[in-house]
């Protein structure tokens, strides 16, 4: 299982989820993702909407990078976020607390 089969499960759990509802509301934020290994994907959360797309978004609001090995296991929780930013493992670019929140709607679904 890659990074993005990961996120792809937790993105479908966020739009079936009442509960996220709230969080997404009124948020227009794009990450972009790219691992190591070449694999490049984004999520957009839009009008109460999210999704995982492949491929590369103009403009996003941030960038994180690092190994997919690296990724998936921050998308399963079991990475803090802070911890794998502090030690070099994912880089951060743009808004990093755009980012954070992510992080905590990503906690949110993966329940």
């Amino acid at each position: 299982m890659t990074a993005k089969d990961i996120l792809t499960e937790i993105v479908k759990k966020a739009k079936a989820s009442t509960a996220l509802a709230t969080d997404l509301k009124g948020m227009e934020k794009s990450f972009q993702f790219s691992t190591t290994e070449g694999s490049k994907f984004y999520v957009k959360i839009s009008g109460g909407n999210i999704d995982l797309s492949d491929g590369e978004i103009q403009k996003p609001t941030a960038v994180v990078s690092g190994s997919d090995s690296t990724l998936e296991t921050l998308f399963m929780g079991k990475l803090d976020p802070v911890k794998a930013f502090m030690s070099g493992q994912i880089k951060v670019s743009g808004d990093i607390f755009s980012a954070q929140k992510l992080t905590d709607i990503i906690k949110k679904a993966g329940k």
